[in-house]
């Protein structure tokens, strides 16, 4: 030997580094393939949801009714809250309906990963299906709840609008922006385990946060940013005139809120069609569906990249 022993490299070669791609229209097909774990995964958790309770099924139309009486003793006579002409019931009911689904699927999809461990390990199906199911739970139990409020239509002697037929695509923009979200809790809860004592935490929280119990139009639609408040004079037919200017910029609050929280719109154009025979506010409506497809895209980014290391960490 002329020279001394080969220095180790300080890090290994590109060529045996494992690169994970993440390609969306392939891993799309792959789960729509299985489609069908996501159905037995989900009747599986709603029989097991129920089984061991005394009174089963019920407890899907009692919870949502228990959070109604809540809601009716503590804020049915806070002035301010509610749209004049409609029943206080039926008006917050509608956003205790929203809100419970969304609670639901991060509640329980966000820590579906570390329930269904010993799945994750075992399997190979696509892991998205675990949060997946969860929401499927979570919309059958929603379905239900729907009972008390057509008991509510009939005790106030009101008929749902012929507008209501809009019902159906806030709901599905709601489900598209639960997805985000879960999915990329669910990813993140696997690396950092104090997310799940976060989260009933975020979920209390954003009760307030969302106009469940007050009115979207409490948010302003204009809003002044920025400037000062100057006097200057106008030379008008032969006279200075005193002339007051603003500086800065004006943005709608409404909208932005939309797009970062899209329940907001989704509560908002439901209670507008349901109860008020309204059109949808279709400005609102279009930034919500934009919303939730930027967190549909970026959620379900993150849990792909992540999910490599899902099986070692759990």
């Amino acid at each position: 030997m002329t020279g001394g022993p080969a220095r180790p490299p300080d890090e290994p070669p590109d060529e045996i580094l494992y690169h994970h791609k993440v390609r969306f229209s392939e891993s799309i097909r792959t789960l729509w393939a299985h489609r069908e774990i996501i159905y037995t995964l989900a009747e599986r958790d709603f029989r097991a949801q129920y089984k061991q309770a005394t009174l089963g099924v019920l407890w899907a139309v009692l919870s949502p009714v228990l959070t109604l009486a809540i809601f009716i003793v503590v804020f049915s006579r806070v002035k301010g809250l509610g749209t004049p002409g409609v029943p206080y019931p039926l008006y917050s009911f509608i956003g205790i309906l929203c809100w419970s689904f969304f609670a639901a699927a991060l509640g329980t999809g966000g820590s579906s990963l570390l329930t269904n461990k010993a799945l994750l390990a075992k399997t190979q199906f696509p892991r998205e299906c675990f949060p997946l199911e969860t929401m499927l739970v979570g919309a059958l139990s929603t379905v239900i709840s729907w009972v008390p409020l057509a008991i509510l239509f009939v005790i106030y002697g009101r008929a749902p609008a012929i507008t209501t037929l809009w019902t159906p695509l806030f709901m599905v923009i709601e489900v598209v922006f639960a997805a985000g979200i879960t999915l990329a809790v669910a990813s993140i809860i696997i690396q950092m385990r104090d997310l799940v004592q976060v989260i009933p935490l975020i979920i209390s929280l954003g009760l307030f946060a969302t106009p469940v119990i007050w009115a979207y139009s409490k948010i302003p639609a204009a809003y002044h940013v920025g400037g000062g408040h100057q006097v200057h004079r106008v030379f008008l037919n032969g006279h200075l005139f005193p002339a007051h200017w603003v500086g800065g910029f004006t943005i709608n609050l409404q909208m932005v809120y939309g797009f970062f929280n899209p329940l907001g719109p989704v509560i908002d154009n439901a209670r507008r069609t349901l109860l008020l025979g309204q059109s949808p506010d279709w400005s609102l409506v279009g930034v919500a569906a934009l919303g939730s497809l930027v967190y549909l895209a970026a959620g379900y980014r993150i849990f792909k990249r992540l999910e490599v290391n899902f099986a070692d960490i759990a």
